[in-house]
């Protein structure tokens, strides 16, 4: 009878955990929680931060269709293996590239390229530095 007590409260904690932390994560005006990812953002179209980790010290849109993301000092954009995609609400028929410190960002960022039908285009954006 006590194991089934004790697995019973253990399954509501883990529930109660789990749908904490999304809505912990679905609150933009605090920092996402990623715990394996060094670094995390939502970006949108325009460049403004939906969410992000507190490893993401900031993002700028300087052309159509290039974003810049900062990463703070303990996360080595040069050694990151970024990936980008787009968010759901991006036009269809867009594309998402990312590369690491291009000389057209800040040093130690993650510069994300967005593109519809072949032309630059902003487009909303996840980043995801593991």
């Amino acid at each position: 009878m006590r194991t089934k007590l004790v697995l019973a409260g253990l399954g509501v904690a883990t529930v109660g955990a789990t749908l904490g932390g999304i809505a912990m994560a679905a609150d933009p005006t605090s920092n996402t929680v990623a715990p394996y990812a060094q670094a995390a953002a939502t970006v949108n179209a325009n460049g403004n931060i939906a969410q992000k980790t507190n490893t993401v010290t900031s993002v700028s849109n300087p052309t159509t269709g290039s974003y810049c993301v900062v990463l703070a000092s303990g996360v080595q954009a040069s050694k990151a293996i970024p990936m980008a995609t787009l968010s759901n609400t991006a036009t269809r028929g867009s594309g998402v590239r990312v590369s690491r410190n291009d000389p057209s960002c800040p040093a130690n960022s993650i510069r994300v390229t967005t593109s519809t039908d072949g032309a630059v285009a902003n487009q909303p954006f996840y980043l995801l530095v593991p």
